[in-house]
Formats: C-alpha cells, structure tokens, sequence
C-alpha cells in the first residue's frame, strides 16, 4: 500500500451487509485531500477472509481485530459506520495508536435489554438472522427498506442500498455481534476525542439512546436530518464533523 507521508491515516469501517465499496465517491473525494483512506471489509463481509467457527462469537472478533490491527499503521483515525461504528468502540479501547473517531448511526448496544430500552427488540433482530440463513435476498431488501427510511426519497434509497448489499452465507457472523456486542462502558470509557453523528429519524438506532448514558466530555454528540442509511443521501460531510476532523480550521 502506497501511502503519502505527509498525511494522517483514516481508516473507514462499514456496517452490516456492505463492504468497502459502499462509501459514496463525494465522501471519499473529500477526505483523501487531507488523509491516507483505507477501507476496511468487516469479518465476513466483502474480500474479508473469515471463516466461521465454533468459538465466542466475541472471541472470533478480537481476534479478527488483532489481525486486522497488524495491517493498520502506527496512527490512524477510525471513521465507522453503524456495526462498524460499534466494533470501532471495541478496537479503541486502551489503543494508544487510534487518535480519534467519528462514529455515524451507531448504538453501542444494538438491542434492547434490562435499562437498556432505546434499541432493537431482540425478537425483530432474531427475525433477521433466521430469515437471512433462509432467504437472504429478501431479508436484505427489508433491511434496505428500514434503512430508507426517514429519507427525503426512500424508495430510491431503498433500491440504491440493494445494490451495495450482495448476498454472502458469512455475513450472518455480522448479525450475531449486533445480538452480543455491548460497548456502552467501552464508550464511556474513551480518552480519544470523538464525533458521535446520529440520525433523527433512524429506524435501527433510535437517536435517544444517548439519554441513557453519561458520556465523557471528549464525545461531541451531533443529530443530522435522514433515517439509518443518510450518508449515502448526502453531498457532502456535515459542517460540524467537518470542523471536528480539522480542528483550528475555519469552515
């Protein structure tokens, strides 16, 4: 990998059904003016290698991030998207190396549980896992569908969403860490400075679930218009992640 040492490391991390093609050409044009992209698959996802096991399903994880860590460089920003967002709250935890993160529609525990009531039923989340191993094309269009909306145009949205989600058997490895993954003391526990963007109108990751934690100074909370999928509607970053990602900067 040919990097320009002159710029910082920003390592992007997808959500769940995509893969590392999935960031819209406007975003990435923006930020390879000031950084070095690397575009991560998730495990299971894209030209990702892993293989299933009968292991933790956390275990697998770690250690996925452990490999993935021996790639990145010795300094890097995590940009991440909604699963990706909650595995980039487990891989900087105590890492020196991460200086910062944007997290974008993510909900450091995807479902609902004993004082934890603003996320997904646990049944609805099974629904999806059950109906991915059956039917997968028309699981994932459900999920496009829930991603849409809240958009000025879901039915577009919807059918641009399809085509940057393939079908691929070991995706379902994804749906279970959004059933088992639970960042929240992760989260509150970051020291590096962090831009956590959230969605109005997100279906997935009601934005209300920041009441339910006191969250450190250091992440900066900011609600845009759109439901879960909003990134892929806009032009361009939001004004204040922007100012975030280039601190000292006017704009």
């Amino acid at each position: 990998m040919q990097l320009d040492t002159h710029k910082p490391a920003l390592v992007l991390l997808h959500g769940w059904g995509y893969d590392n093609n999935c960031w819209p050409e406007y975003l990435l044009e923006q930020l390879k003016s000031s950084y070095n992209l690397i575009l991560l698959d998730l495990p299971g996802h894209g030209q990702d290698t892993y293989v299933a096991d009968q292991r933790n399903t956390l275990e697998q994880l770690d250690q996925w991030i452990v490999a993935t860590k021996r790639y990145l460089p010795l300094q890097y920003t995590l940009m991440a998207w909604s699963l990706g967002a909650q595995i980039a709250i487990r891989m900087a935890h105590n890492d020196p190396r991460i200086k910062r993160l944007i997290l974008m529609a993510v909900n450091p525990k995807f479902i609902t549980g004993d004082g934890w009531p603003t996320a997904m039923v646990p049944e609805m989340l099974l629904q999806f896992m059950q109906g991915y191993q059956a039917l997968a094309t028309k699981t994932l269009r459900r999920f496009a569908s829930l991603q849409a909306q809240g958009s000025v145009n879901p039915k577009l949205l919807a059918a641009q969403i399809i085509q940057l989600m393939p079908v691929q058997t070991q995706k379902a490895f994804g749906l279970n860490l959004l059933q088992v993954l639970d960042e929240r003391a992760h989260l509150c526990q970051l020291w590096q400075p962090c831009y956590l963007e959230l969605a109005k109108n997100d279906e997935l990751v009601p934005c209300q679930w920041v009441d339910e934690l006191q969250l450190p100074n250091n992440v900066q909370v900011n609600y845009v218009e759109g439901g879960h999928g909003y990134l892929l509607e806009q032009q361009s970053i939001s004004r204040k992640m922007a100012k975030f990602m280039h601190p000292g900067v006017a704009r």
